[in-house]
């Protein structure tokens, strides 16, 4: 029998959001020069330049703190779309920064519940 394995596409990671896209704001984000983020990143805030990271608990610029999920995928820096409150995701379908532990991800989770995102 043949197993088919489904990517995980645009806002696959979303199983219930506000009406009239109440849950979403646009906003930039910065993947670095030749990086790509995957939908359902989870993003962090840089303070001084407004513009939202992958997200990570060792960064001290402010995006060590969760503050949106990426919808759609994102190259170097452009507009993008974000959920960033009062929301349901599949806990299973984000995307997290390269080497994050289980720990991390729970932290996370938390910080999403934060915003109004719960992951389940």
């Amino acid at each position: 029998m043949t197993v088919l394995t489904e990517k995980l596409g645009p806002g696959s990671c979303i199983i219930q959001e506000g009406a009239d896209y109440y849950s979403r704001d646009v906003g930039v984000v910065s993947a670095g020069a030749g990086a790509t983020y995957p939908p359902n990143t989870v993003l962090g805030k840089v303070t001084a330049t407004g513009k939202f990271v992958e997200w990570n608990p060792s960064n001290v610029d402010g995006s060590q703190t969760v503050a949106a999920i990426l919808i759609y995928p994102v190259t170097e820096e452009q507009e993008a779309t974000l959920l960033r409150r009062h929301a349901q995701v599949k806990s299973l379908a984000l995307n997290w920064f390269t080497g994050a532990t289980a720990g991390n991800k729970t932290t996370g989770i938390a910080g999403l519940a934060a915003l109004g995102i719960i992951a389940r």
